[in-house]
């Protein structure tokens, strides 16, 4: 009995094809990381506009003195961060992963994949 394994649909496959040959998918990776880095300098820049901020302003006596961090900005930007990372990284698999994911079958031996640099040099040695 065959087993047949078809893991992407057919208008799944046309959505990759058209990201992958329109290059809309690498515009879209590009974005993705131009927000994650827009993300990090926010994150790295809060806590220096806070101090600054603080550091200006007068103080009152009665008053509990100020954190330097926004805690809640904090976590909330790392978070956006680690989206915006994990979104590039699926789509990037799922765009340009060169491998085909095969089904496993138990007992049966791996496969051996030789690397093309193995056939180059095996070419050039011959001749």
């Amino acid at each position: 009995m065959a087993l047949v394994y078809n893991a992407v649909p057919t208008p799944m496959r046309r959505l990759r094809e058209v990201l992958v040959n329109e290059y809309i998918g690498a515009i879209a990776i590009g974005f993705l990381l131009a927000q994650a880095a827009g993300g990090v300098i926010g994150v790295i820049l809060q806590p220096l506009i806070t101090y600054f901020e603080n550091r200006s302003r007068r103080q009152s006596i009665f008053a509990a003195p100020p954190s330097v961090f926004n805690w809640p900005q904090l976590i909330l930007g790392i978070v956006s961060i680690v989206l915006h990372l994990l979104a590039a990284l699926l789509l990037y698999l799922w765009l340009y992963r060169k491998k085909k994911l095969e089904p496993a079958v138990a007992g049966a031996a791996p496969i051996e994949i030789e690397d093309d640099d193995d056939l180059d040099d095996e070419s050039e040695e011959s001749s």
